[in-house]
């Protein structure tokens, strides 16, 4: 029984030894890349300003945020483009000449834009305009 119990009260004492020997030279080197951090650099004595405590959430909120969807906006967007449908007339209207793939991508969009075709047509027909 004695054997069992030895090892356990030396390595007790071992491990008391040594964190009293790590602990304060710890301490002391904390201590030491402070004061060097402070000397390097010094605090900026700007004024915190004071948050009143309702701005502070609690918790999570009652109601999700409100999310405005992008509906009102085509309706709005959407006159001027269906004024004209043939695209091959705007680019000649435009000062800047558009090539093949531009336009075939503008189309695109605007198909997708309008609803008329899914996403995954959309990423399909886009692909293959961009290989060519």
């Amino acid at each position: 029984m004695k054997d069992r119990e030895a090892p356990t009260v030396n390595n007790l004492i071992f491990w008391i030894i040594v964190c009293s020997w790590l602990i304060p030279m710890g301490i002391r080197m904390y201590n030491r890349s402070r004061q060097r951090r402070l000397r390097d650099f010094p605090p900026q004595n700007y004024p915190a300003p004071p948050y009143p405590p309702q701005n502070y959430p609690i918790g999570y909120p009652e109601q999700p945020p409100l999310v405005l969807p992008a509906e009102p906006q085509l309706p709005v967007a959407t006159p001027a483009p269906q004024a004209a449908p043939p695209s091959s007339a705007t680019p000649q209207a435009n000062s800047a000449p558009q090539g093949y793939r531009a336009r075939k991508l503008a189309e695109l969009d605007q198909e997708y834009s309008d609803g008329k075709i899914a996403m995954e047509d959309y990423m399909k027909l886009r692909q293959e305009i961009m290989n060519g």
